[in-house]
């Protein structure tokens, strides 16, 4: 993990603004504020909100690091470099991330396996999500050796049942099950009756589950038609937007800003999906979105809606790890 403030500063000028809003008040910058600019008032807010003297991009440094470590509960000796810490940082947020995604690509396996196969546009839909962290760049194939073999609802009652009574992860853990469903364009009784049989290990009851199923299915199709209605980019393209659009039927927009506090949520949703105009099978839109400048989907903005929560209500927090997952992911890959 690259230093933060070094990076900060190098960042372009949507992020800085971005940041800004997190931090400040929406829409504080000036027009004609150059990116310098912009992350010099970055960093003079985050020294405001530390309580610490401007000048000392080190020591200001330090204490992001610390207070995030603390936060997260990273073990650590005050008498360790920044460096170091930093280090153990980087690796408890790819850990907990990790943590947090697990149950919903085990979901989302276990509903698209139900028909007897996973497509490559299931897969897909996962991985190009889990490509959108770099801190998951070197355990992405953790999670994606759970698409290896099928895995039935039951054998997950031991890992969604401590989820039921978390209502809203339920509900989105069955919001991005249903999504990885639609994404091949076919979804068979099988898959139904497994879905149905998920929601009940997670607390929801028959008829909630199937109007969540409707509404993301709503959404699916609706932003599909919308995508490939009016001829805007390839078909692998408009599924993976159209995926994304069902799974904000979970509302996890607004969940995320009433809970947290945050005023943007673009820093943690998505990245353009670089695909030319052409005809595309399921296979090249696999390696597309497998690239390491891919769309993002989904379990993303799920893992960081669940992931801020575990800050609490510790809103300053909350807002430096905004920051830090930014200069985490816009870092030079290693």
């Amino acid at each position: 993990m690259e230093p933060i403030i070094p990076t900060l500063r190098s960042l372009p000028r949507l992020d800085l603004l971005e940041l800004l809003a997190v931090l400040c008040e929406p829409d504080s910058a000036r027009e004609d504020e150059t990116s310098e600019e912009l992350a010099d008032r970055l960093v003079s807010q985050l020294n405001r909100l530390l309580g610490i003297d401007p000048g000392d991009d080190a020591l200001l440094e330090r204490h992001v690091v610390s207070r995030l470590a603390n936060g997260l509960k990273v073990d650590y000796d005050p008498t360790m470099s920044t460096a170091e810490i930093r280090l153990r940082l980087a690796r408890q947020i790819s850990d907990c991330v990790i943590e947090d995604l697990r149950p919903f690509v085990l979901v989302a396996v276990c509903v698209g396996w139900s028909d007897g196969r996973l497509s490559p546009e299931e897969i897909a839909v996962m991985d190009a999500a889990l490509s959108r962290l770099k801190l998951l760049s070197r355990r992405r194939g953790e999670l994606l050796a759970l698409c290896a073999q099928p895995i039935s609802a039951a054998q997950l009652s031991h890992v969604l049942t401590p989820i039921a009574g978390d209502d809203q992860k339920a509900w989105s853990v069955l919001a991005l099950g249903w999504a990885v469903a639609l994404a091949d364009l076919e979804t068979l009784p099988a898959e139904e009756e497994t879905f149905f049989q998920l929601a009940a290990h997670l607390g929801v009851d028959r008829d909630r589950a199937r109007a969540l199923k409707e509404l993301v299915a709503r959404r699916f199709y609706d932003s599909l038609e919308d995508r490939l209605g009016s001829g805007r980019g390839p078909r692998p393209r408009a599924l993976a937007q159209a995926t994304m659009a069902a799974i904000t039927a979970a509302e996890l927009d607004s969940y995320l800003r009433a809970r947290t506090g945050l005023k943007s949520l673009s820093l943690i949703l998505s990245s353009p999906c670089r695909l030319s105009a052409g005809d595309w099978d399921s296979t090249d839109a696999l390696d597309a979105m497998l690239d390491s400048d891919s769309w993002v989907g989904a379990p993303a903005v799920l893992a960081g809606a669940l992931f801020l929560r575990r800050l609490g209500g510790d809103e300053l927090s909350q807002h430096l790890l905004v920051l830090a997952l930014t200069c985490l992911e816009r870092s030079p890959q290693r």
